[in-house]
């Protein structure tokens, strides 16, 4: 359709404003404006004079040029422009504000099928239970509670939360230890039962307000989200209070009364020595606070901050002109239409285009966590309604965008062509960012410093441990004595073989007495035999008596406790390091091994505390993974990083083994750093793969959360 074609149509249809809207007179920046009360939907819309005055002259009888021509008369130095016409007329429209008399002219969406409609507003995430008109209700609660948000309230209201965060900062150890738990799972049925109990006294509190200074609370129920009930009540009668401030205490009437209940329990919190009356009010304390203020503060989200924003900035309908100004711009980039904005001043046109990406960019980021969410806490149904969901959100959006660029719109004709080349552009430059550029990020692997394994001495035969020479963490040089095991059958086979090795040699002077020559011959091979085997069972004996092989420290913990206790052939009894050769054993997750081996030089960066971060080479990479901890310290049962449980039945000395198994990569120290490190020392270690996009990172960890989470 041609423009000017389009514009005839447009001009000659009737188009007639919904009788039951409502009109208000209010005042904000200095200009006098209109709030449109739409009771059918319970919105509310703020216009200036000129557009309420032609708004008013759409009866439905007379042509869209004609209300044009009697806004010209009645108003002859009006600034609105066909094109301001045209953009007014479709956002009143798209607000369902106008009813299209003679349907030359339907609006965009119109033409849905109720199914089409129906499946508009489907989402399985979040979705609105009303469940009636509470208006009396809250007319009685306003009588009976009303007190509480007087002035004299607010004073004691302020003195009881400084009163109630002074009594947490004496208190703040125990308060933080407290908080270590409180998203445990075994917390989560806690922190439930107080969000709805502390929503219904928020919501509440938004309509026994508004009741206050004489609205409307039209109706009340429960957002559900994720499948948990959250309850609502509607008071947007508060838009048309002619006070701005009135506006703004309905608005922040929610979070005032939670942090009432807030600064109660905390008061409590400090006085009772009860476990589960203190355990209750710290979840009350932290769900009507911490929550509070990230949530119903958030001005991109459209509660309690957005609202208070919104009036003070005196901006009306902040959100809805955010989503015009990017659909607007979008238009212009993509397609090339013209699209008039309304006549905002500068500042307010750049708070509005601020505030619209990012509450575009908040609402995505929701949408993902809200999907991420159901995948993981709702295991395979989660993972369905996740991949329903966001196909609703792409297909309705790629739906609608394809449909304007085939039909358009009245007066908006899109240029097939430039949507063509900026979104091919677009589409390429994006596959050549993912493909070709490299990811800055790193992958990061605990480790811990050790001394290398060729200073750990080990049984050369079983036996007890009779005596301990050294203590832990004595310094030993080399070819000291360390440790003296007990071998009785060797020592038993050395004394028989002694005697045998006496009654020979009796036997040999025997038959040189008595000149028995051949059997002296005989008798000599045999003593020769016996006293070979004596030098060999000997050389084992001397092995008994473990010497320490290099100049170095006793690194091994609880070494008195090892005295009598028995040990097999091969077992390490004491490990002797030396202080200037440390190592560093990196635990690198399984799914990350191929990025800690495709590194420039085969290096990774051990980030020293004191130090710059220093490039190190990997030096061996044990060759299968294992759910063994290479120390202690790396468990996060003893503050590491590695999660883990307790060791099976069939792994005998080790306490914990690791959730996932890991593979262990050996880094050797230079002299100076090993001197600085301490054995046991926890290091972090970081890898910049080479040639690894961006592209390949994001589909590695999307791939390995799917996989993750189709296991489970």
């Amino acid at each position: 359709m041609q423009p000017d074609v389009s514009i005839r149509d447009f001009f000659s249809s009737r188009l007639k404003l919904r009788a039951d809207l409502t009109f208000t007179l209010q005042h904000a920046n200095g200009e006098d404006y209109y709030t449109i009360n739409d009771s059918l939907h319970s919105r509310y819309y703020r216009v200036g004079q000129t557009e309420y005055t032609f708004l008013r002259l759409l009866d439905g009888r007379s042509t869209v040029q004609e209300c044009y021509s009697k806004l010209s008369t009645a108003l002859p130095f009006h600034q609105l422009s066909q094109d301001d016409i045209i953009s007014l007329c479709q956002w009143a429209f798209g607000s369902d504000l106008l009813k299209n008399q003679d349907e030359r002219l339907r609006p965009a969406g119109s033409d849905q099928s109720p199914a089409t409609a129906w499946l508009a507003k489907l989402n399985f995430l979040v979705f609105r239970l009303p469940i009636g008109n509470p208006d009396r209700l809250f007319s009685r609660l306003a009588q009976a509670w009303g007190w509480l948000f007087s002035t004299p309230a607010l004073i004691a209201w302020c003195s009881l939360l400084l009163w109630a965060l002074f009594r947490i900062a004496l208190n703040w150890d125990a308060f933080y230890s407290s908080s270590q738990t409180i998203l445990s799972a075994d917390n989560w049925i806690w922190l439930a039962g107080c969000w709805v109990i502390l929503k219904l006294c928020h919501e509440s509190a938004h309509g026994i307000v508004c009741k206050l200074y004489r609205g409307t609370v039209r109706e009340a129920g429960s957002l559900f989200v994720l499948f948990a009930p959250l309850p609502y009540v509607d008071v947007t009668s508060s838009w048309s209070f002619p006070s701005r401030w009135s506006r703004m205490h309905v608005a922040a009437a929610g979070l005032y009364i939670e942090l009432l209940i807030a600064a109660l329990a905390a008061l409590v919190w400090g006085q009772t020595s009860h476990a589960w009356l203190n355990h209750a009010c710290f979840n009350i304390v932290f769900t009507a606070s911490v929550t509070s203020l990230l949530f119903n503060l958030n001005p991109l989200m459209k509660f309690d901050g957005y609202y208070i924003l919104v009036d003070l900035l005196e901006i009306p309908n902040l959100y809805t002109n955010g989503q015009l100004w990017i659909r607007q711009w979008a238009k212009r980039t993509f397609l090339g239409v013209n699209t008039l904005l309304p006549n905002w001043s500068r500042r307010v046109r750049m708070i509005i285009a601020g505030y619209g990406i990012a509450s575009l960019c908040w609402r995505i980021l929701v949408c993902i966590t809200l999907t991420v969410a159901a995948a993981t806490l709702l295991e395979g149904a989660g993972v369905i309604l996740a991949a329903i969901a966001i196909t609703l959100w792409i297909i309705q959006p790629v739906w609608r965008c394809a449909k304007y660029v085939a039909v358009g719109k009245p007066g908006e004709s899109p240029q097939r062509g430039r949507f063509v080349l900026v979104t091919g552009s677009l589409l390429l430059t994006s596959f050549l960012v993912l493909a070709y550029v490299p990811w800055f990020g790193n992958f990061q692997a605990p480790a811990i410093v050790d001394y290398p394994s060729q200073g750990t001495e080990h049984a050369p035969l079983p036996g007890f441990i009779k005596q301990i020479e050294v203590q832990s963490g004595q310094q030993v040089h080399q070819g000291q004595t360390l440790i003296q095991l007990g071998n009785p059958d060797l020592e038993l086979e050395l004394a028989k073989l002694r005697i045998e090795i006496q009654q020979s040699e009796l036997r040999i002077h025997q038959f040189d007495q008595q000149r028995k020559i051949a059997e002296r011959q005989v008798e000599q091979e045999v003593l020769q035999d016996l006293q070979a085997k004596l030098q060999e069972k000997a050389r084992l004996f001397d092995q008994l008596t473990i010497r320490s092989e290099i100049n170095g420290r006793v690194v091994t913990r609880n070494l008195q406790a090892k005295l009598g206790t028995y040990v097999k052939q091969g077992d390490p009894i004491i490990t002797i390091g030396d202080d200037r050769h440390k190592e560093l054993h990196i635990a690198v997750a399984q799914h990350e091994l191929e990025h800690f081996l495709n590194t420039p030089g085969n290096t990774v960066l051990a980030h020293l505390p004191h130090h710059q971060a220093i490039p190190c080479p990997v030096q061996k990479v044990v060759p299968r993974a294992s759910a063994s901890l290479t120390h202690p310290a790396l468990a996060a049962a003893y503050g590491g990083a590695l999660p883990v449980k307790p060791a099976s039945s069939e792994k005998q000395g080790d306490e914990y083994e690791l959730l996932d198994p890991r593979f262990n990569l050996v880094v050797s120290l230079a002299s100076d750093q090993s001197l600085e490190l301490y054995a046991g020392q926890r290091i972090d270690v970081t890898c910049r793969p080479q040639h690894y996009s961006v592209g390949r990172h994001l589909y590695h960890r999307v791939s390995s959360w799917l996989h993750k989470r189709l296991e489970e």
